[in-house]
């Protein structure tokens, strides 16, 4: 070896070394510097979303001027990012990661119903209350409630969405105006400008709320030093189903202290997840792990500031969750966007766009892949009846809860040149779950779904099992929504139908303990116990087959229900103990144990062993269906009468379906001569559950209050109503 060659070399090692070396601590040096020069945020934070906005309505996206005059001006003092996206094309998940500032596969919530932040997720009000910020929220969408876990951190969430009968096309939402309204009472409670305010509105209130909150910053003097980010939840709502520019893209428009950058417009691609550690940054926050978004700081603070490229993930699972569909999901880059459903799709989102660069579009693919590999979706749980026709008017109606699971994702073939919307080589696929359809004929289905399930929010309920069952003499293989017509036929006390079509359903899904569970609960109902018990039976020997804990709570849950029908006390209690085994937050033995005392008119103990389970639910915000109403019987029979009103009435805010609640509250009226009250509850009934059955009992109470010529014109009008209906047979067996 030439000895005199090596010593130049390791000079100049050494030389590029300590280069590299003070590169870096200069980067160090000029980042601490510049940290200790940008003082934190000391104004207030106000991230407005506005529900359904796409950006192209907004003339700073270039619609007509003039509709949104507020807007615009707000724009005009903001910098504004021409390419913003949410991450699904629905609400609650959309707004769970703009506030989580995770995508739905990593918080969990996948769907508008069934799903909740888990407690203690680290939203960007928990982070800013840990700041020193005072947080508060007001809301205009019922999907937003607090039982979601949006309202984590918040120390102030107004969200009292009017309960009242839904017109055709209405949704459970209050106008702008008036969430605007509980939103400012709390800001004139703010004596400093440290807050983060959240308000979510409808698209038609949204220029005069915005309006509104910027007189009133004005007022305060706090608008100078505010920074106010203005952003859509999604886009087109449509049908949920499809994942492009229309329902993905929303407006983002950043206004700062002082109107710093007022005026300039971002083209880098930036995403609803990127918003929260933004804030923490502006506020100089340390760096919360495990998220995936971005702080677009650097490009707010100056026009040459960037921040790395990543590609932007969405979801929606509606079709799935619906009727057994596929799920989409997606993933875009700069240029292209990848979508992987019924279809595989490539979709082109700049005019300009170059020829397929094939190694970036693998590299896509392989992202993709890498957030979907391994990741079981988790079945939704089922809704509080209370909740179920408002969630009808967004299109939810709840189905079978179990799906197949995602199938090993493939390797890619090569792709032809680009179209538009040219199809990809086959992608990652899906374990069958419903008829080979393609995207358009998936689009169709679910909008055909959407609107049969709207008739269920307005409790249309003939005309909306008659749109159910055009779908399932179309795809006669789709077994939830078989399931969903057996179910809502239970609902309105078609008892014998109800049976006959979840048995059908069965034959569909053998190994599905949700079926079982469904006949169990409707043989109960008709009071066919023998029948009742065997499916139970059923249930839970596929509940336990399958390991998943709520099945199994569910199944045992509904077996010491007929159990205790069929006066087995034995059977009772040992469900009853197999159910809080698989869920231990379920105080279901403490209730069966209060139901046998009771039948033994043991009240006070009965009393006392409903008050057990009552005290172990309410940590967990859950309910038990008949907790409340023996609850209110045992009262009622230790002449408790106050007491015993106050659970009849807590039973129907939970069960608002159980109509025998309505005349064990009725009786209760006309045992004390409250006459009009009684009138009110009759009257509650019908308009709450406007079925034979619920008529039937109505007519009922009449006749047994004495008035029995209002009784029969009730009747009477129910035959007119429910003309050719087979339950119509109740209204005879009621006299």
């Amino acid at each position: 070896m030439n000895r005199t060659s090596v010593a130049p070399r390791r000079w100049q090692a050494t030389f590029i070394i300590t280069l590299f070396m003070l590169a870096v601590a200069g980067a160090a040096f000029t980042g601490w510097r510049f940290a200790r020069e940008s003082t934190p945020h000391q104004g207030p934070i106000v991230l407005i979303s506005v529900d359904g906005l796409r950006a192209d309505r907004l003339t700073a996206y270039g619609a007509r001027p003039g509709a949104t005059p507020a807007i615009d001006a707000l724009a005009a003092e903001s910098i504004v990012f021409d390419r913003a996206y949410a991450h699904s094309p629905q609400t609650l998940p959309a707004h769970a990661a703009l506030l989580s500032g995770q995508l739905p596969v990593d918080n969990g919530v996948r769907d508008d119903a069934g799903y909740a932040l888990k407690g203690g997720a680290r939203t960007i009000a928990a982070l800013l209350r840990n700041r020193g910020f005072n947080t508060g929220a007001a809301v205009s969408s019922f999907l937003l409630r607090r039982t979601t876990g949006v309202a984590q951190g918040f120390s102030f969430y107004d969200a009292d969405i009017p309960d009242e009968p839904l017109e055709d096309g209405g949704l459970p939402e209050r106008a702008g105006g008036a969430t605007f309204e509980a939103a400012d009472r709390w800001l004139k409670t703010q004596s400093g400008q440290r807050y983060f305010l959240f308000l979510e509105i409808d698209t038609r209130s949204a220029d005069a709320v915005v309006g509104r909150l910027v007189e009133e910053l004005k007022k305060t003097r706090r608008y100078g030093d505010a920074t106010i980010f203005l952003t859509g939840d999604h886009g087109d709502a449509g049908n949920g189903a499809s994942l492009d520019d229309g329902t993905l893209r929303v407006p983002l428009v950043v206004k700062q202290p002082g109107g710093a950058g007022a005026g300039r417009r971002v083209v880098q691609p930036v995403q609803h997840i990127d918003l929260l550690p933004t804030m923490l940054d502006l506020v100089r926050a340390p760096t919360v792990s495990g998220l995936r978004g971005r702080s677009l700081r650097a490009i707010l603070d100056k026009t040459s500031g960037f921040v790395p490229d990543q590609p932007i993930y969405a979801e929606s699972l509606a079709a799935q969750f619906r009727f057994g569909g596929r799920p989409v999901f997606a993933l875009s880059g700069g240029a292209y966007r990848i979508v992987r459903g019924p279809d595989d799709q490539l979709q082109r989102l700049v005019p300009e766009a170059a020829a397929i660069d094939p190694a970036r579009l693998a590299q896509l693919n392989a992202s993709l892949d890498r957030l979907l590999q391994g990741r079981a979706i988790e079945p939704p749980a089922r809704p509080a009846q209370a909740d179920e026709d408002r969630l009808a008017a967004f299109g939810y109606l709840q189905g079978l809860r179990t799906f197949a699971p995602l199938a090993p994702l493939a390797a890619l073939a090569p792709l032809a040149p680009l179209a538009p919307l040219a199809p990809l080589a086959p992608l990652a696929r899906l374990a069958p779950l419903a008829p080979t359809m393609d995207a358009a004929d998936q689009a169709s289905l679910v909008a055909a779904h959407r609107v049969a399930v709207l008739l269920v929010a307005q409790k249309r309920f003939s005309a909306a099992l008659d749109g159910l069952r055009a779908i399932a003499a179309e795809h006669p293989d789709l077994a939830a929504v078989q399931y969903q017509i057996g179910s809502l036929l239970a609902r309105i006390g078609r008892f014998d139908e109800a049976t006959k079509t979840l048995q059908a359903v069965a034959a569909l899904r053998p190994d599905d303990p949700e079926v079982p569970m469904a006949l169990a609960s409707t043989m109960l109902r008709a009071r066919r116990l023998d029948d009742a018990s065997m499916q139970a039976d059923r249930a839970v020997e596929l509940a336990e087959a399958g390991g998943d804990t709520r099945m199994k709570a569910g199944a045992h849950e509904i077996a010491a229900r007929v159990a205790l029908a069929r006066d087995d006390a034995g059977g009772a209690n040992a469900h009853a103990l197999e159910a809080q085994k698989a869920d231990p937050s379920l105080p279901l033995p403490q209730f069966v144990h209060g139901r046998l005392l009771y039948e033994d008119a043991r009240y006070e103990q009965a009393l006392a062993a409903f008050k057990d389970a009552e005290r172990a639910l309410k940590p967990e915000g859950r309910s038990i269906a008949e907790l409340h109403l023996y609850l209110g019987n045992v009262f009622a029979r230790l002449d408790r009468y106050m007491e015993a009103e106050a659970e009849f009435r807590e039973e129907l805010r939970e069960f608002p379906q159980n109509i025998g609640t309505y005349a064990s509250l009725a009786m209760l009226y006309r045992a004390s001569n409250r006459a009009q009250a009684v009138e009110h509850v009759i009257g509650d009934l019908v308009e709450t559950t406007p079925t034979p059955e619920g008529y039937s009992m109505a007519a009922r109470l009449l006749t047994i209050v004495g008035e029995r010529a209002r009784a029969e014109a009730l009747r009477s009008d129910a035959r007119r109503k429910f003309r050719g209906d087979p339950s119509l047979a109740l209204l005879g067996r009621s006299r």
